[in-house]
């Protein structure tokens, strides 16, 4: 049971060599919708679903997708029923039904998928295709314009798809991936004798080598304006470019991409960000703002390169264009630095290669059956992963010369844009744009611009290793980590790598601090921090991420971790870069920085709590805990926080702190603690005191219901969401493994009883708040449909109805919930990666279980069912040690008039407030309302927990 693989996945991936270049002029979308009726049964299994519910039931997934010259079937399931999911997976290629009443019940699903969640990429893809003069790359690999050809009738449609079928699913045309723990030999057995009967036409494959690649005369020297739904406007540049016969070797496209993506010193990014275009700070974790997307296939290649624009930053339009085409032209410069770049990206690549990580089965068997199409055999694993070392300027140059402003197809989306200049409308996708010409002087200017002195091309990377060198191990290792060093101002953990032996070391830090805990101000004040953190190391630390090596700066509930990773010759060079950083910080950052991401961290929290779920859950951790501040608070305290006060904050973050560190992987225990403390004298921060140590309270909920009722931020929606948390008491792994069974139990006829009411959704959870634990049932709803109360009331008839189930439910039912619980909670540890996780998270909570999930086994192997059936009844309505709390978010009014007066309240709203509901339910019911939540709590009993140690004890 307790063995790292014994859960392994087995997975299985099928290519066939047919896509969207293939669908029939009168049905666009043809081989993505067969995909879907693929599944739909076969003469062996005839049940619709029999497959993806055996899939699910043996801990696996099943995915499919359509691209435009191959469509790919893939899943993942448990080993030891690889066999029987073959066997099922291989009549579908063999005899599918294809039913007429399924592909009538598929259409209304897509067009109900699509009309609910319209993939907006997927429309763009499809207006760039649709521009195409030639076929098939005018065509496009969604499915949903199936259900817009109205004169195709359902007759036709279901010949269409069969003729289609046995044009394109033959033997010959399929490539097979299978991965599993088990020999060739019984691997290839599995394949004869499930596949062997899959029929084989003979036919050839469309030929699209021949047609003229992409004709894109409709998009040159022209920039296309088209009216979009997507939050931020952008501006994308595409060139179509041929494909040359050994690209996977060369990767040609592949380097020029991976300049013009770069974010170091010198760079075209970089430059973008220094201008303080506020939209090119955007993003959280600091990601590039441009998409450098690069797709082959046998017909064409695409290179685009988009930019992020915000309403600001339209008139700055022009000058993004001039510095990607005076970027673009630095590129085809001579420039010795050029070689050294290509042997960088090999280097890397090799690296990756040698040193991976196990890949994902599923992943895996998807890109190696994939592959098999384009590449000889010898190259199916590698050619996706290895650059050719020798340095070909030729090939480069070559494509470099397809980059002019002539080829061009520049697009500018702008959200919701109506304006008469939009007199065209594409007739699939009905998005209105326009086609405005482009000036020839405008477009000689960007022909023969001059690289900008900002640009230089990337310099030589510092952060490359060169010393691949393994640790020795002890004869004898700790199976968890082991304390080696602990003071007042830090505690190190380690442990060596003996499972895995790679070159890789994991270097975690968990900076404590109370300044979070002490106000709203200060809550907003620390996620100002990480973030601008993270943008002042931005571009001094990518060439490290280039070399392989990663890093996370995040607020935690104590303060802020930083976690890195790689290997571990340059490891110490990458964190000692962060400490200086975080010294140097005050006297580094700019008004200008601070005011552009404030606002963006404005609207993060605004984005968050209009989330009636995430808003929700944010009101019951208020009510729950001593101290937590919603998003809403720190909104409020941010709007007030000028460039002084954060730089203030800044330099007092280090004075005072507590430092956990994880150190894991290829590195002595000498070096690690070595590491660590130039770490500290860097940072040079003083212990905590005492008395500045904040005691983390959770709020004792009273007996009976309390309730709070408040109406939803987003004026203009009409979802509303009910949270009832039923509080239990301090934490004991029997008592949360208990907990855990009754919500695997619970969860399943929860999903029944929601099925049954239209418009809701929800989730059963345990919950462990700071050491005390409880499980809520968390219902979505929809205003105009039910009320909070009459759902709130619809839970306690849930409750009643599953506490008579559970009084049936028998001791062998029971053991099977455990079977499944314990296989849910088991991690494979097949990289340290997760191993690392398990272990740090112990050390953040301070709880320093790291052999918890045997614990939690034999914990859950103790617990009877009558013990169940007891504790349920006394945590229930009516029973001893109910205490219930019943949060309530209300949305508007569906009203149209209501919804109308809402918005015109909402886009003036600058602060926010908690708004409580008073109705004339709270005048007659005998619960407690909560009406201020602060006054709740110091009426209420807490149990209490210190920040650094985890022990807990009911104050009564």
């Amino acid at each position: 049971m307790f063995n790292a693989y014994i859960f392994k996945q087995a997975a299985c991936g099928l290519c066939v060599g047919v896509g969207c270049f293939s669908d029939p002029p009168e049905i666009p979308g043809m081989a993505s919708f067969l995909k879907h009726m693929i599944f739909m049964g076969s003469e062996k299994y005839s049940q619709e679903d029999n497959f993806e519910e055996f899939i699910d039931q043996h801990g696996g997934t099943v995915k499919a997708s359509t691209d435009y010259e191959y469509t790919t079937f893939h899943f993942d399931i448990q080993e030891e029923h690889l066999l029987s999911a073959l066997d099922r997976f291989a009549q579908f290629f063999i005899k599918p039904l294809i039913k007429k009443n399924s592909i009538i019940q598929e259409l209304e699903n897509i067009k109900n998928e699509f009309q609910l969640v319209p993939c907006e990429e997927d429309k763009r893809q499809q207006l760039f295709s649709s521009f195409a003069q030639t076929d098939p790359a005018n065509k496009f690999t969604w499915d949903h314009l199936i259900t817009f050809g109205d004169n195709v009738h359902i007759d036709k449609l279901h010949k269409e798809l069969h003729t289609f079928r046995y044009r394109h699913y033959s033997a010959h045309r399929m490539k097979l991936a299978i991965q599993a723990r088990l020999s060739l030999d019984i691997l290839e057995k599995y394949v004869a004798t499930c596949f062997t009967d899959v029929p084989n036409n003979g036919l050839p494959p469309d030929d699209f080598k021949s047609n003229v690649s992409f004709d894109n005369s409709a998009l040159k020297k022209k920039c296309k304006l088209i009216s979009d739904s997507f939050e931020e406007d952008r501006v994308e540049i595409t060139w179509e470019i041929p494909l040359s016969s050994d690209f996977y070797k060369s990767k040609p496209y592949q380097y020029i991409s991976w300049i013009i993506g770069h974010e170091g010193k010198g760079s075209l990014i970089s430059y973008l960000r220094k201008k303080m275009w506020s939209s090119m700070w955007s993003n959280d974790k600091v990601q590039c703002d441009y998409e450098i997307f690069l797709r082959h296939n046998y017909v064409y290649s695409i290179l685009k390169i988009t930019v992020m624009l915000s309403y600001e930053d339209q008139r700055y339009l022009k000058e993004v264009l001039d510095a990607i085409f005076s970027f673009i032209n630095l590129l085809k410069r001579e420039d010795p630095q050029k070689k050294t770049i290509c042997y960088e990206i090999y280097k890397r690549q090799e690296y990756e290669f040698r040193f991976a990580n196990e890949k994902d089965p599923m992943d895996y068997v998807k890109d190696l059956c994939e592959g098999m199409f384009f590449y000889p055999p010898r190259d199916y694993i590698t050619a996706n992963k290895l650059i050719d070392i020798e340095y070909d300027p030729e090939i480069i140059q070559k494509c470099l010369n397809y980059l002019v402003p002539d080829n061009a197809n520049i697009t500018l989306f702008k959200k919701n844009l109506n304006t008469p200049k939009l007199k065209k409308i594409d007739m699939w996708s009905k998005t209105k744009y326009a086609s405005i010409i482009l000036r020839k002087k405008l477009r000689k200017h960007w022909k023969s611009i001059k690289p900008l002195p900002d640009f230089h091309l990337p310099l030589q990377n510092i952060f490359l290793t060169s010393d691949f060198f393994l640790i020795p191990i002890p004869a004898e290792v700790s199976k968890y980590p082991v304390k080696v060093h602990n003071d007042r101002v830090s505690e190190i953990w380690y442990r060596p790598d003996p499972k895995f032996c790679l070159l890789e070391c994991y270097m975690n830090f968990q900076f404590i601090s109370p300044l979070k805990f002490q106000s709203p101000k200060n809550a907003a004040l620390i996620d100002m921090y990480c973030r601008v953190l993270n943008l002042l190391l931005h571009e001094e630390l990518f060439p490290a991420t280039v070399a392989g090596y990663d890093y996370q700066i995040s607020v935690s509930e104590k303060g802020i971790t930083i976690e890195l990773n790689g290997f571990n010759e340059k490891l110490p060079l990458l964190l000692m870069t962060i400490a200086k950083y975080m010294v140097d910080y005050p006297t580094i950052v700019t008004t200008d920085l601070f005011e552009i991401v404030k606002v963006q961290q404005l609207e993060t929290y605004n984005e968050m709590f209009i989330k009636p779920g995430i808003f929700v859950r944010d009101v019951k951790l208020m009510i729950l805990k001593l101290v937590h501040y919603t998003h809403v608070d720190k909104h409020t305290a941010l709007r007030g926080v000028n460039f002084e006060e954060f730089r203030d904050f800044v330099k007092s973050f280090i004075d005072c702190l507590y430092i956990q560190c994880l150190v894991q992987g290829n590195i002595t225990q000498k070096a690690a603690i070595e590491t660590v403390q130039q770490c500290l004298e860097i940072i040079k921060c003083a212990p905590l005191l005492t008395s500045t140590i904040q005691d983390v309270r959770v709020t004792q909920i009273s007996l009976g219901t309390s309730y709070c009722k408040l109406k939803n931020i987003n004026k203009v929606s009409t979802a509303s969401v009910v949270t009832n948390y039923y509080q239990a008491g301090a934490r004991s792994m029997e008592l949360s493994m208990l907990i855990d069974l009754l919500m695997c139990i619970m969860n399943k006829q929860l999903s029944n009883w929601l099925s049954k009411l239209p418009f809701t959704y929800g989730s059963c959870d345990l919950q462990d708040v700071n050491g005390i634990l409880g499980y809520s049932i968390t219902v979505h709803i929809q205003t105009n449909k039910y009320t909070t109360k009459h759902m709130d009331q619809q839970i306690e008839e849930f409750l009643k109805s599953f506490n008579k189930i559970l009084e049936k439910f028998s001791e062998k039912e029971l053991n099977d919930i455990k079977k499944e619980l314990i296989k849910a909670k088991h991690i494979v540890y097949d990289n340290l990666a997760k191993e690392v996780d398990r272990n740090w998270n112990e050390i953040t909570k301070s709880e320093y279980i790291f052999d918890r999930f045997e614990k939690e086994v034999l914990a859950i192997k103790d617990i009877k069912i009558n013990e169940l059936k007891e504790w349920f009844v006394k945590y229930t309505m009516n029973g001893n040690n109910f205490r219930k709390l019943s949060v309530h978010v209300v949305g508007t009014d569906p009203k149209k008039d209501a919804i109308e007066i809402a918005k015109t309240k909402n886009s003036k709203k600058e602060s926010f407030v908690l708004e409580y509901i008073i109705d004339d339910q709270q005048k007659t019911e005998v619960h407690y309302y909560i009406t201020d939540i602060e006054d709740y709590k110091t009426r209420s009993l807490f149990s209490k927990c210190r920040i650094n140690d985890i022990s807990t004890t009911i104050v009564k």
